[in-house]
């Protein structure tokens, strides 16, 4: 846990140094200089900071996300978009923008809150669907939300289609995910459904151990598998759903982290969780800091970093699990 809370430590500490602005660091951190006459400390405090701030809770809730449904599904290629709220908060984001919705609705942006609103549809959808005799059987539930994903999705496509170019554009930014953010709003609002759903998850960590042994173990272990899969269930949907809206959907953040901690500390729950939290804020801070560099000036939205680190480790992840997925 030490480590990972350095690497996450580090990577936020050398994030502030990179930037599109050069910024003149003894003036920035100069306390007698007036903040209205200090541009460069405008920069580190409202720009820089919160960025690295907004990457480190995003981080952290689709890591934990990810874990939470892999132990829940016993399947270490699940992430947080198995549930298909990635695809619901894209469809509520997609809605915003097609129909012009402006303003803000209870102080956030109209895409922050229909992604929002819709990834929380989302899970309520794959929940009835899923949902038998006080049971989420995990072979129901991810069909469920693998349909889902991919009925949203064709909606989303759709909106594309008849958007116009300025729309297009407005939607194809914010699926590549962005970091971009302008003071600590945004951050506050990842950052409360992080501790909300974090916290009633590791004082269950020992029951996903129990849970992997399978739902009868678990049960003569003295386990409440029904109650332990709608924890597991809701808390993972919140944490992505939160993410999403606020920095959209940037992929393979769930995936890579928590099996990569997982084969660090082992499979007990009680590391995975936090380990995969904190690991999970160092790695989405350092996609951003290479979406910053790799081609200076030019910014890549960090989507397409954790996409290109992703698909690889995911397609090895995939040879090396074929014969225990195929049983």
């Amino acid at each position: 846990m030490g480590l990972f809370a350095l690497f996450a430590a580090v990577c936020a500490v050398l994030a502030p140094l990179f930037g599109a602005a050069e910024i003149d660091w003894a003036k920035a951190l100069d306390l007698s200089i007036s903040p209205a006459d200090n541009p460069d400390r405008q920069i580190l405090l409202s720009l820089r900071l919160p960025r690295v701030a907004l990457a480190m809770v995003a981080g952290g809730a689709l890591a934990l996300s990810g874990a939470t449904m892999q132990a829940l599904l016993r399947n270490p290629l699940a992430s947080p978009f198995t549930l298909g709220v990635a695809s619901g908060g894209t469809l509520g984001a997609a809605l915003v923008i097609f129909f012009g919705i402006t303003g803000a609705a209870w102080l956030v942006p109209g895409t922050v809150f229909g992604a929002f609103v819709m990834s929380l549809v989302t899970l309520v959808i794959v929940y009835r669907l899923a949902y038998r005799d006080g049971h989420l059987p995990t072979g129901i539930l991810l069909l469920s939300g693998v349909s889902i994903n991919f009925f949203f999705g064709a909606f989303v496509l759709l909106l594309q289609y008849l958007s116009d170019f300025e729309q297009n554009f407005q939607l194809v930014r914010w699926m590549m995910g962005s970091l971009n953010t302008v003071g600590y709003e945004p951050i506050l609002w990842i950052l409360a459904t992080l501790v909300v759903a974090s916290i009633p998850l590791m004082i269950r960590a020992r029951a996903f151990n129990l849970l992997a042994l399978g739902d009868s173990a678990a049960q003569t272990a003295g386990v409440d598998v029904g109650k332990l899969q709608m924890l597991g269930f809701v808390a993972s949907g919140l944490l992505a759903g939160a993410a999403v809206s606020q920095v959209g959907p940037i992929g393979f953040v769930g995936l890579i982290v928590p099996h990569a901690v997982r084969m660090i500390v082992g499979p007990d729950y009680r590391l995975v969780l936090p380990g995969s939290m904190l690991a999970g804020a160092g790695f989405l801070v350092l996609c951003d800091i290479l979406s910053r560099t790799l081609l200076a000036p030019i910014e890549l939205p960090p989507g397409i970093i954790t996409a290109l680190l992703g698909a690889p480790f995911f397609l090895s992840l995939l040879r090396r699990k074929s014969r225990e997925i195929v049983v």
